[in-house]
C-alpha cells in the first residue's frame, strides 16, 4: 500500500501559554484546508492588540515547508508578513473593535506571494509522480513591542485569519498573552521590547 501523503496545517502561535485557546470551530476549519489550494495574495492576518502593544512588519510569520525523499524538492520557507494600513476592516472585525484596542492588518509582500506560489507548484509537481513526503503550513506571532500605554492588566492579543477573498475572517487564536511571546525552549521568557 502506498504511503499516504500528509500535509498538516499547523495552528500555533509561538510560545503560547495554556491560557490561550483555539476555538473548536477553528480547529475544524483548519483541518479541512489544503495549503496547496490557497491563493497567497488572498491570505490576510488581523491582530487585535491592546493600545499599549504595537504590531509591526515582520512580527507575524507564516512558515511553509515540505520534506521528501528527494532533497531537490525539500524547502523550509518563512514569510514575514507586512502591514497593510490601507486595508478596510470588514464588518466581522469592526464588531470586535473597542476603545482599548486596535487592529493591525498584515499580508504577504509581492515577493513572498510569488515565493509561496513557487513552493506550492513544487509540491504539486513532486506529487504527480510520488506518494511520499509531508509538509506543514503555520502561522506564528514572533514578537511585538510596547509603548507608554502598556499595562500588564491588558496584554492579550486576538488573531483573526482570512484565507480566501470570498470568506470572512475567523478567530484563529484568542487571548494570546504578549508576556509569553518569545519564550525559548529552556522556558526563559524574553522581555517585550519598547517601541522606538
Amino acid at each position: 500500500m502506498k504511503r499516504r501523503f500528509v500535509f498538516i496545517f499547523l495552528m500555533m502561535i509561538c510560545a503560547v501559554s495554556g491560557c490561550s485557546s483555539i476555538p473548536l470551530t477553528t480547529m475544524y476549519k483548519m483541518m479541512s484546508v489544503n495549503p496547496l489550494e490557497l491563493e497567497p495574495s488572498e491570505i490576510v492576518v488581523a491582530v487585535q492588540a491592546p493600545n499599549g502593544i504595537v504590531v509591526s512588519n515582520n512580527d507575524v510569520v507564516i512558515k511553509f515547508e515540505f520534506t521528501t525523499n528527494d532533497p531537490n524538492y525539500n524547502f523550509e520557507d518563512e514569510y514575514f508578513v507586512k502591514l497593510n494600513t490601507q486595508y478596510v476592516l470588514p464588518n466581522e472585525l469592526t464588531q470586535e473593535i473597542n476603545r482599548d484596542s486596535k487592529f493591525y492588518i498584515l499580508q504577504l509582500s509581492q515577493n513572498d506571494t510569488l515565493k509561496m506560489l513557487r513552493g506550492q507548484e513544487l509540491v504539486k509537481k513532486y506529487r504527480m509522480n510520488n506518494s511520499d513526503g509531508g509538509g506543514s503550513f503555520n502561522l506564528s506571532v514572533e514578537s511585538v513591542c510596547k509603548n507608554s500605554q502598556f499595562s500588564v492588566k491588558n496584554n492579550e492579543l486576538n488573531v483573526f485569519l482570512k484565507l480566501n477573498e470570498n470568506d470572512e475572517f475567523f478567530t484563529f487564536m484568542e487571548d494570546v498573552n504578549v508576556l509569553e511571546i518569545g519564550e525559548d525552549k529552556s522556558g526563559y521568557i524574553k522581555p517585550i521590547r519598547s517601541c522606538t
